[in-house]
């Protein structure tokens, strides 16, 4: 096994497909819910726009297919409305050619173009980049909640967000059992929050994305869910699994 699993204990996380499997029978087969859901936060959870404990923003990384403008002031032939980045991450601009998009936030983006244009071409160039479209937002809530189910979600969402489209925690439910699992570069991650500490901003309302899948424990669960849980032992922080 590989050391890296040693240390996480992830041996014990391959439990985690039988587990995910049980609790999705507990709660029956989750109904897709069509169009984009605006997050509504629950009660308790008056702060709830995806800020950190430090109340920094999230960021957002682009990802291939979606679409981005651009505009670089008093200059309309390197300015687009819409720009899609391509399968490969990236996309193409006048004079700078090829400008790699995929998994860096809009400011990183900005400021390689800045640079390169400012490197050449344009003394101070003042160029802005926002993303207009994304590709599909899916997440699945599965669990101790009211509606499990699998949900669209808009950019910069967060787990309380999801925890609202879901509408909210049972009263059975262990809110320091949270586990996300997500899959990134080709590598399966899992990471547990505790929604009572993400309430009262003490730690990270991660923001969620793609085809994340959120688990939310209940008192007495299986020792399968007992042993993910010792697995990951420390809040907030993905773990390959």
């Amino acid at each position: 096994m590989h050391s890296d699993c040693r240390d996480y204990g992830c041996g014990r996380l391959l439990i985690a497909a039988v587990l995910l499997g049980a609790l999705s029978a507990c709660s029956g087969t989750p109904e897709i819910s069509t169009g984009v859901i605006s997050p509504t936060a629950p009660v308790g959870a008056e702060n709830y726009n995806f800020r950190s404990p430090t109340g920094n923003a999230q960021t957002y990384f682009v990802r291939a297919k979606d679409v981005l403008t651009v505009s670089v002031v008093g200059e309309p032939s390197l300015s687009f409305a819409q720009i899609r980045v391509d399968e490969d991450g990236g996309f193409m601009m006048p004079m700078i050619g090829r400008v790699q998009a995929s998994g860096q936030s809009v400011e990183t983006i900005t400021r390689e173009i800045t640079n390169r244009l400012a490197a050449r071409y344009i003394r101070h160039p003042m160029v802005s980049v926002n993303v207009v479209e994304t590709v599909s937002n899916i997440v699945t809530v599965e669990g101790a909640v009211e509606a499990p189910g699998v949900f669209n979600f808009q950019t910069n969402t967060t787990l309380l967000g999801a925890m609202a489209m879901s509408k909210g925690p049972k009263r059975v439910a262990k809110l320091d059992q949270v586990i996300i699992f997500r899959e990134v570069n080709g590598q399966p991650l899992a990471a547990r929050f505790d929604l009572n500490l993400v309430r009262a901003g003490k730690m990270m309302d991660p923001v969620l994305l793609p085809n994340d899948r959120i688990v939310l424990g209940v008192s007495g669960s299986s020792q399968a869910w007992q042993d993910l849980l010792q697995a990951l032992p420390v809040f907030a922080l993905f773990t390959r699994i």
